[in-house]
């Protein structure tokens, strides 16, 4: 009657269950990890690429604005275009020819805007703008391509086909 008089001492000593180790992590938090840091990887070699693209940009809109003359003002749009496209499409340009290569490497919704901004001035390149109105009206043209032309986008399989196509 002892033993059934006294259950408790039947019980024996609570045991903790050994530590349960965070090592080896799940694979699906590996996974996760993989996909975390090729993302980081993919995101700075994107932003290393645009920053060096829009490096000369950067620089010709700095000159721009300590710029004050018609003629020093195309000869920085030109040198940026040089960066951007190739040379020989670039080189011979001028006067009109020059105002509607730039004026094609817009978009549709700055092309007017440009075009009224330069025209005048930039026909007139190799003639003394005396006008200080008018040498500001160019750098707003100047400031409008840079900005909104620089770098060029690349164009789509699709546009590529069609150009070649034309030609």
């Amino acid at each position: 009657m002892g033993a059934l008089s006294q259950p408790l001492a039947q019980l024996k000593d609570i045991h903790l269950p050994d530590p349960v180790h965070n090592y080896p992590i799940a694979l699906g938090w590996w996974l996760l990890l993989a996909g975390l840091l090729i993302t980081l990887i993919i995101l700075v070699i994107k932003w290393q690429k645009r920053r060096r693209l829009s490096k000369a940009k950067q620089l010709a809109l700095k000159q721009l604005k300590s710029t004050n003359n018609a003629d020093q003002i195309v000869t920085l749009m030109k040198w940026a275009a040089f960066q951007y496209f190739p040379r020989q499409e670039v080189a011979s340009l001028h006067g009109k020819q020059l105002l509607e290569f730039f004026k094609q490497k817009l978009k549709d919704k700055h092309q007017e805007n440009f075009q009224t901004l330069c025209a005048e001035q930039l026909n007139s390149k190799y003639q003394p703008i005396e006008n200080i109105e008018s040498c500001n009206t160019l750098k707003q043209a100047a400031q409008l391509w840079l900005s909104q032309a620089l770098p060029p986008k690349p164009l789509k399989e699709s546009t590529q086909n069609q150009q070649g196509v034309l030609q």
